[in-house]
């Protein structure tokens, strides 16, 4: 079952990264309150993934995918930053 978990928490991660990555990417019909939003999913999600996997036999494949999405999310944080200053 731990598996199983770890498997579903990681997919959702890189469902958050894919749709916080199209905003960072300026994709077509991604605003800013998408990018604020991405940010916060991609967070939680990583707050997740640490929690549940903090120990055990996923837990350094869980930091690599974090640390990952984190720079992510810096990413998307600077896009978000120069959008708003041309407003």
């Amino acid at each position: 079952m731990a598996r199983a978990s770890f498997a579903t928490q990681k997919a959702a991660l890189d469902d958050a990264c894919t749709f916080l990555r199209s905003f960072t990417l300026g994709r077509r019909g991604f605003s800013l309150k998408d990018g604020a939003l991405g940010i916060q999913r991609v967070n939680e999600e990583c707050e997740r993934l640490k929690k549940l996997f903090a120990t055990g036999p996923h837990a350094k494949q869980a930091v690599i995918i974090v640390a990952s999405a984190r720079a992510r999310v810096a990413a998307a944080e600077c896009r978000l930053a120069l959008l708003g200053k041309k407003r």
